[in-house]
């Protein structure tokens, strides 16, 4: 399934070496209705913690039987700094939509059609800390009730929405409008870790950056 992950993808400049969408800078987020944060929604969310991030790891082949040429043919993928994470996407199209390591859970387990997207935060109304703007993942299942019964519809949730021209759109909604159908509910939105302003016990030891 070929997902719409980001306006600012362009598939000629893409490093696939190189994890990330959305381009860091400030922003000042003005949340249009729909967004996480507005009309008394708040999409879940949960952050990477600060510790080493899962890798994305390529396969040489099976050993035994695995030849010299096999074993240097993969080109490695850079590993994610900790408290972030990192994504490829194949440049061919047999599988655009790449892959993705993110920590198991519970709620990904229960929920096996689950794809995620790689959103600019701005996108769907959500702000950091230090008011730079991020990629974020959403987890989103395709076995949500809604997907089969429109009538299952709930207006407290966040979906992955097609309009009736098959444009996705990650947002809550109070109805389903006319010619729109649902395309998966948000599990919820996995966020790098982000140290907070002035976060810190006043000693070098407890420092982030403090090497013993």
């Amino acid at each position: 399934m070929l997902c719409q992950v980001s306006e600012d993808y362009d598939a000629k400049t893409y490093d696939p070496e190189k994890s990330g969408f959305a381009v860091n800078g400030v922003i000042e987020l003005d949340r249009e209705e729909g967004m996480h944060g507005t009309g008394y929604r708040f999409m879940p969310l949960m952050s990477v913690s600060r510790d080493p991030s899962p890798a994305i790891i390529c396969l040489a082949g099976a050993y035994p039987g695995l030849r010299a040429e096999q074993f240097n043919q993969p080109r490695p993928l850079p590993f994610a700094p900790s408290g972030a994470w990192n994504y490829h996407v194949l440049t061919n199209d047999a599988a655009p939509g790449g892959f993705v390591a993110v920590p198991g859970s519970d709620l990904l387990n229960a929920h096996p059609d689950t794809i995620g997207v790689v959103c600019a935060s701005a996108s769907i109304g959500i702000e950091f800390p230090d008011g730079v703007g991020r990629d974020v993942l959403a987890l989103i299942t395709r076995q949500d009730a809604a997907v089969a019964d429109p009538a299952a519809f709930d207006p407290q949730s966040f979906y992955a929405l097609a309009d009736p021209e098959g444009v996705v759109h990650i947002r809550w909604m109070e109805a389903l409008p006319a010619g729109w159908r649902v395309l998966g509910a948000v599990l919820y939105t996995q966020m790098p870790f982000v140290k907070r302003k002035g976060e810190g016990g006043g000693f070098a030891e407890m420092s982030d950056d403090f090497d013993f």
